[in-house]
């Protein structure tokens, strides 16, 4: 259904005369053909129990694979073929990734009737759920702003516009920094479903808001619910991990994170062209309120226990006394993870991402289809390649090899700037700024958590304070590379910038290198405190 609409609004962007209904029969005749597959397999193999956890997912991903197979080959016998094929490969990408996030649910369900190692699955549909319900309007809320009724007075248009994105992001960090005592004191499921109850009411708030004011207010109250549970699906992850696969896990996170977002923000834009941005943010607040139900039906089945745990009556008290904010951000390994780690990561995402890709390949001549195309890979990235490498990450026990790897791929997706230009330049760099982040953006929350000093501090608050830092290099990003997009020579500043990053991955290396007899120490004193 995804698939038709998506390609019914590609049709309708290209100028090409078909109609909804045509499309759909293309659809029904291919969702029949994988139907009858399934038919003929359930027949020929009676056995139910062999289509457990990954049989089953591959069985799932295989019939979906050859619904958008079939529905592909539709259009091009019937349908237009001078429809760009990159809208084409666009359409059946999205649909791709629903279908993955489906197989997903399905594997983590059956393996959690089996183990409870795998049972950090179960978050990544509740993720991929809640960042498509947030993400449907993604697209247009500046546009949606720019409608309302304003009564500012001295402001520029282009900053109010603007400003719903920037009060939304605040309240983001904002909750994610408050919200680390509370699930150290009692667990992940009260903010989870706090910060759902809130995004859901601000998506509604955003779509009743009368006047711009109204809806700023209704942006910061959805960011603030986001931050909420943002954190605290990672500390469900957490709690469901150990060291052997931790950074699979939230790598797995990440990803139906990314995807949610890449599917709600492709599928809102469609939706708003044919129905308009109300129904939108309503579409929005039942999807995310569905999450809750989701919750109830699946995740409640985990025990509820503060990260804070195994540790002597009182033990807990005193390490908290001994262990201050600025003792725990001024740790060596902590402060360069944040420094030369987090902060550079965030300003290269937000900054090269959100800002200067779009603006260089306007003014290289590239249309806003084919800019959003080119930006969706990073999340591709991600969503298809994150757990795979998350696999690997766990293989190194500290996490730090993968950390310095990443930010190696990091500064080198800039220095791609000094061999090409324009959209090649671009794609090549959003490739490896994607690869990047598969490793880092794992392996420095389970880098952070392994730490001596988190233990003492307590992980949840630990965990608020390290996340809530990248929101500051995601605000100086952009102000970063718009001082680079006004040099006479933007490649040559791009690839400086590559520079100072390699630099920043050498500093990581260095500050957080330990003789491995120290690092041996460092686990026993952790194990004291246990």
């Amino acid at each position: 259904m995804l698939a038709v609409l998506l390609l019914f609004a590609a049709y309708q962007r290209g100028g090409f005369d078909i109609s909804l209904t045509e499309i759909a029969r293309w659809g029904v005749f291919a969702a029949l053909a994988a139907s009858l597959l399934l038919v003929i397999v359930l027949i020929y193999r009676r056995n139910m129990d062999a289509f457990g956890g990954k049989g089953l997912s591959r069985l799932m991903m295989g019939l979906s694979s050859l619904s958008l197979v079939l529905l592909s080959l539709q259009h091009l016998w019937f349908g237009n073929i001078q429809l760009k094929l990159f809208d084409l490969a666009t359409v059946l990408l999205i649909a791709f990734l629903v279908s993955l996030e489906l197989a997903v649910l399905q594997q983590g369900r059956c393996q959690y009737q089996r183990s409870d190692s795998e049972r950090y699955k179960q978050m990544r549909p509740a993720i991929f759920l809640f960042l498509f319900g947030i993400d449907l309007s993604m697209a247009f809320i500046p546009l949606h702003m720019e409608a309302l009724p304003r009564s500012f007075n001295g402001f520029s248009p282009d900053l109010l516009i603007g400003l719903p994105i920037s009060v939304e992001f605040f309240c983001v960090g904002m909750a994610i920094l408050l919200c680390g005592v509370w699930l150290d004191r009692q667990g992940w499921k009260p903010p989870f479903y706090t910060g759902l109850a809130l995004t859901g009411l601000g998506c509604l708030y955003s779509w009743l808001a009368p006047d711009a004011l109204q809806f700023i207010l209704s942006r910061g109250v959805l960011g603030f619910g986001y931050g909420l549970t943002l954190l605290a699906s990672q500390s469900y992850v957490i709690r469901h991990t150990d060291n052997r696969n931790k950074a699979r896990g939230l790598a797995h996170l990440f990803a139906g994170l990314y995807s949610g977002s890449i599917c709600g923000a492709a599928t809102g834009a469609v939706l708003a062209d044919q129905f308009g941005y109300g129904p939108v943010f309503l579409l929005g607040a039942v999807i995310v309120f569905s999450v809750m139900v989701y919750g109830w039906l699946v995740l409640n089945a985990a025990r509820v226990v503060p990260l804070v745990q195994n540790v002597p009556p009182g033990g807990a008290a005193k390490l908290r006394s001994t262990t201050s904010f600025l003792r725990f951000l001024g740790d060596r390994q902590v402060l360069a993870t944040v420094l030369f780690s987090s902060m550079p990561a965030s300003i290269a995402v937000v900054g090269f991402l959100n800002y200067f890709s779009p603006v260089y390949l306007n003014r290289a001549g590239v249309n806003d289809a084919s800019i959003g195309q080119v930006l969706m890979l990073f999340g591709v990235i991600l969503a298809l390649f994150g757990p795979a490498i998350g696999r690997l990450a766990d293989l190194s026990e500290t996490k730090r090899i993968p950390i310095i790897v990443g930010c190696i791929l990091g500064g080198l997706a800039f220095m791609v700037f000094t061999v090409f230009d324009g959209v090649i330049a671009v794609t090549l760099a959003i490739l490896l700024l994607g690869l990047s982040n598969c490793l880092v953006l794992s392996a420095q929350s389970a880098f952070v958590l392994k730490q001596p000093v988190t233990t003492e501090y307590g992980e949840g608050k630990a965990m608020g304070i390290f996340r809530s830092s990248s929101r500051v290099g995601q605000m100086l990003g952009p102000v970063l590379f718009a001082s680079i997009i006004t040099l006479a020579d933007i490649e040559s500043g791009v690839m400086l910038f590559g520079i100072a990053y390699l630099i920043t991955a050498l500093l990581f290396a260095l500050l957080t290198w330990a003789p491995r007899g120290q690092r041996v120490s460092s686990q026993v004193t952790v194990v004291s405190h246990e």
